[in-house]
């Protein structure tokens, strides 16, 4: 496996400004691939973008909010229109803002969770295939969490949001697989990134997560490494 694959190749990594999407975004733009990448904060937009050599202009960016429809379907057609037919998406876009228990969880707090963890990461995926060539080979790469595949209290929000993404992801894959478009899933244990509010220096780091995903675009195309788990090695506890 080569990295040489990825240069000029047509990529969206949503969730970008920061943690695993933005290791992610600058190692795409350093490969030499065509990288076109959306996040919430513009300060963080801007930030990611001084990281990028000067002489790098293989990059495309918008900030907007993800939970609305309308302004990911902008976004997707802009992309098409500056670099062409799409190749790869890589879901990264995810939060974890409600914490409670489930008699406690407020419907629309769980309705938001739904919106940035289900449907918006939904949408990208639809609308993206319209733009990926019927006769040529795609690549989807969703973002999930370990916490599709076991429970834990006080999390039912997000994991609630996670494992429906997951499953709707199961479905696209068979749906699109005669179409040589492949959908993989990571499940990334604990990550130290400002997705947390405090630091864990002995959880997976964002550049790690990173490297992980882009070994799973690098294989040849008669090979989809539909589901991948990793985790950091303090982790015990996932059954």
């Amino acid at each position: 496996m080569t990295t040489h694959k990825l240069k000029g190749k047509n990529i969206i990594v949503t969730g970008a400004t920061s943690g695993i999407g933005k290791s992610l975004t600058l190692k795409l733009i350093d490969l030499g691939a065509n990288v076109a990448f959306c996040g919430r904060n513009e300060n963080k937009a801007n930030q990611l973008v001084s990281e990028i050599k000067s002489e790098q202009n293989n990059f495309y960016y918008k900030c907007f909010d993800a939970t609305m429809e309308s302004d990911i379907i902008c976004f997707v057609k802009e992309v098409s229109n500056y670099f062409g037919e799409l190749d790869i998406l890589v879901n990264c876009a995810g939060a974890n803002s409600s914490r409670a228990l489930i008699s406690e969880l407020k419907t629309e707090d769980l309705e938001w969770m739904l919106k940035v963890n289900l449907i918006a990461p939904f949408v990208f995926m639809r609308e993206v295939l319209k733009f990926m060539p019927s006769d040529k080979h795609g690549l989807f790469i969703n973002v999930l969490s370990t916490v599709s595949n076991f429970s834990n209290e006080g999390i039912g929000a997000y994991t609630a949001s996670k494992a429906g993404f997951d499953a709707l992801t199961k479905v696209i894959r068979k749906e699109v697989r005669e179409q040589n478009k492949k959908v993989c899933s990571i499940y990334p244990g604990g990550v130290d990134t400002p997705f947390r509010k405090e630091s864990r220096p002995k959880y997976l780091n964002s550049n790690s997560v990173a490297d992980a995903i882009l070994s799973m675009m690098l294989y040849d195309e008669n090979t989809s490494i539909d589901e991948l788990t990793i985790r950091p090695m303090i982790e015990k506890k996932y059954s």
